[in-house]
């Protein structure tokens, strides 16, 4: 494994020393810290339904129309 070398001030060091949890490298600690690269939103895959996630796609699928609908209507009246 490669590694890299960075510079930290004085303070930032010793915040992620504290940080740091037995038998963890720094490594550890910034991987834990920033968490990873999944998206946020790819948690609540699976969270529905078939079913349910169906009837949230049209619900929304009908809110935007009735959007749109309003834009319209709000567009020409100001024409």
């Amino acid at each position: 494994m490669s590694s890299k070398t960075i510079s930290l001030k004085e303070e930032t060091y010793e915040r992620l020393r504290r940080a740091k949890g037995e038998g963890e490298s720094f490594s550890d600690v910034i991987d834990r810290l920033l968490g990873n690269d999944e998206h946020p939103l790819y948690g609540l895959v699976g969270l529905l339904a078939e079913d349910e996630a169906d009837r949230l796609r049209e619900r929304s699928r009908a809110f935007r129309e009735e959007v749109d609908s309003r834009m319209d209507s709000e567009g020409r009246a100001e024409q």
